[in-house]
């Protein structure tokens, strides 16, 4: 009896100790850090003459120390993260630029069948279009400005997911933005989306559609006069557009998974008198994915606001993004970006009919060599970079040069996290033109069961969790 009592003295104490310790591992808190030096050879991302004053080289630093506490429920997950960046340029300290960002995200299971998501996001800084925050593999192809602006921006977003069987999901999202320059006359931005998605899972396909409505406002846009005797006049404008895309993805095996998407969009000007375009929308993806290593090879014609230069931009653009290893008996790996963007904005002409405007054509090269040790300092990765871009802008009129900015960069960086992250996360950025809601990634080689509901028995003793 003594013995037994023992026993269970000693397994009553183990399950304390245990759920002690499950409990504690609901909230963990995590460093993380990344600087480095370089030099570049366009300090201000400027213009090359005769339509600007011409780049200027510089050696430069840059800093972005951050804190990310998680915690987890058995039915919740929350992230909460704050990130601190900056870069500094040795001899252009104008140029030099800050940011502050806030982050927070959770997702709720709201019953065996539902689960909603949550975040919000807030920065405010000194914005240089020259930055290099983001990784090699998921850095963003974009037409930008130009110079140093000083800015606040927020964004939440919101959805909602119904499993309504096995094979066939519902889903709900919605986003708002807002980004606004801290000058006279702000061009600040607006922005609001809402998509609604179905989705039919196959053995190794996954089929669906998705509809998203987003809003778009921009204000004290600058009316370009080719006079320059008269002064410069700004103008809002309100663009609406519906997107409505039909996606297949098709499981190639094990590694090898693509995606086509197809359908359009109706771009609507509500400035004006409600004029509309429509134009095509769709991708196509072919990836690639394993434990050590990943890629893409993306094409995608859509539209998107452009926050930088105020404008809803019809864009074509075909992205390459890899992180393979090299040597790894070294600890060698390669990862980066490449790919090119050709973009045409939406404007009211002189007599309010809706079109295209100058052609925007951006190039883009990011890659890097990493060197990561054996695991005595975790997470830790030493990396030579280099980046290429080269945007050129078509001028307005035949009087008027086109606009280019190139820019080389080459820096050396270190970055680290302590503790160890718990589970590796990718380090490219899929291509995902048509919002949040709508078919994302690899599709499942089988169904997803769907959980019992709390109290009900499993079907059979095979069904049971361990």
């Amino acid at each position: 009896m003594r013995s037994g009592r023992g026993i269970a003295v000693a397994a009553f104490g183990c399950a304390i100790l245990t759920h002690d310790d499950a409990r504690a591992q609901d909230a963990y808190l995590q460093g993380v850090f990344t600087g480095s030096i370089g030099i570049t050879d366009n300090v201000r991302s400027a213009a090359e003459p005769p339509a600007g004053p011409g780049p200027d080289a510089d050696g430069f630093g840059t800093a972005s120390p951050g804190l990310i506490f998680t915690y987890t429920t058995p039915r919740t997950a929350q992230t909460l993260s704050y990130t601190f960046s900056t870069s500094f340029f040795f001899l252009h300290s104008e140029a030099s630029s800050y940011s502050n960002m806030a982050l927070w995200s959770g997702r709720f299971v709201t019953s065996p069948r539902t689960s909603l998501t949550l975040g919000a996001a807030g920065s405010q800084g000194q914005l240089n279009t020259f930055q290099l925050e983001q990784a090699p593999g998921t850095t963003t192809i974009q037409g930008t400005a130009g110079g140093t602006t000083n800015f606040v921006q927020a964004s939440f977003n919101e959805g909602f997911s119904f499993q309504a069987s096995p094979v066939w999901a519902l889903g709900q999202a919605a986003t708002f933005l807002v980004y606004n320059p801290l000058q006279d006359r702000p061009q600040r931005t607006y922005s609001a989306a809402n998509t609604l998605s179905a989705q039919r899972i196959f053995r190794h396909d996954t089929a669906a559609l998705a509809l998203s409505v987003g809003y778009t406002h921009f204000d004290n846009i600058p009316v370009t006069d080719t006079d320059p005797a008269t002064e410069d006049t700004t103008t809002a404008r309100d663009q609406l557009l519906t997107t409505l895309v039909a996606s297949w993805q098709h499981d190639l095996g094990r590694r090898f998974s693509s995606q086509l998407d197809l359908g359009g969009v109706v771009a609507t000007d509500l400035t004006g008198g409600a004029d509309s375009l429509v134009r095509p929308a769709g991708l196509a993806a072919l990836r690639y994915t394993h434990d050590r290593g990943e890629a893409e090879l993306a094409y995608a014609y859509s539209a998107t606001p452009n926050v930088f230069l105020q404008q809803i931009q019809l864009s074509h653009q075909l992205t390459l993004r890899a992180a393979a290893p090299l040597r790894p008996a070294w600890h060698l790996s390669v990862e980066g970006s490449a790919g090119g963007q050709l973009a045409q904005p939406l404007e009211a002409n002189a007599a309010g009919e809706l079109e295209t405007g100058p052609t925007t054509i951006a190039v883009l090269t990011d890659v890097a060599l990493l060197w990561s040790p054996p695991l005595v300092i975790p997470d830790f990765a030493l990396a030579l970079r280099y980046q290429h871009t080269n945007q050129r802008t078509a001028a307005r009129t035949a009087e008027l040069p086109d606009t280019r900015i190139v820019r080389n960069a080459l820096l050396l960086s270190v970055s680290g996290a302590f503790p160890r992250r718990m589970e590796p996360g990718s380090r490219i950025s899929m291509t995902q033109p048509f919002g949040s809601a709508g078919p994302v990634g690899a599709p499942r080689r089988e169904p997803t069961p769907i959980e019992p509901t709390e109290g009900a028995e499993p079907s059979s003793a095979g069904d049971a969790a361990p």
